[in-house]
């Protein structure tokens, strides 16, 4: 019997909107980067590398996980630039929002799931697979997406893994009965 199966997703770069490029070159209005994925990060810094742009020493970029811990600093009034994933929730941003936080998202990446392959389609509903693990929103959706209703009955019996609690809430909404939550 497999223990887990990861279920995979493909990360794509985004072209940037002609917004997103002005706010990277004004880089130095706001006080605070706030990526909130590994993704999110190293897009954000290719951005920057391939665009000659250097932060402010007064801008200060930081990387939390999850989102909500975001809530924990004092951001109210402050200018936050936001470079993430084309496919977050924007429930975080508003929560910033109704603070006094002036947000520029910046949608930086998306991502695709991987499908599965026949041999692993075929272990997953002969009851093969102990925990799916699932590390996107994207990766609830993309699997579910590839199953039939039957499979999917068969499917959301399985454990769920979920890295982060917007992920979990994927899982939860998709239709999956035991869901746990791992830290990145």
């Amino acid at each position: 019997m497999q223990k887990t199966l990861e279920i995979r997703v493909e990360v794509h770069r985004l072209p940037l909107s002609r917004a997103s490029i002005v706010a990277l070159r004004n880089l130095n209005r706001y006080d605070l980067v706030v990526c909130t994925s590994k993704n999110a990060r190293k897009f954000f810094a290719v951005e920057l590398k391939e665009r000659r742009v250097q932060p402010a020493q007064r801008t200060t970029i930081i990387q939390v996980g999850p989102r909500r811990d975001l809530l924990k600093f004092p951001i109210d009034n402050m200018h936050i630039l936001f470079p993430r994933s084309a496919l977050a929730p924007y429930d975080i941003v508003r929560q910033l929002r109704a603070r006094g936080a002036v947000v520029r998202v910046i949608p930086l990446y998306t991502t695709d799931s991987v499908p599965l392959s026949p041999p692993q389609k075929e272990s997953l509903l002969r009851g093969e697979v102990a925990r799916l693990a699932f590390k996107s929103p994207s990766g609830v959706h993309g699997l579910v997406g590839q199953l039939e209703k039957k499979e999917r009955e068969v499917v959301f019996r399985i454990p769920a893994q979920c890295i982060g609690y917007t992920t979990a809430r994927a899982a939860r909404e998709a239709g999956f009965k035991k869901i746990s939550i791992k830290s990145v």
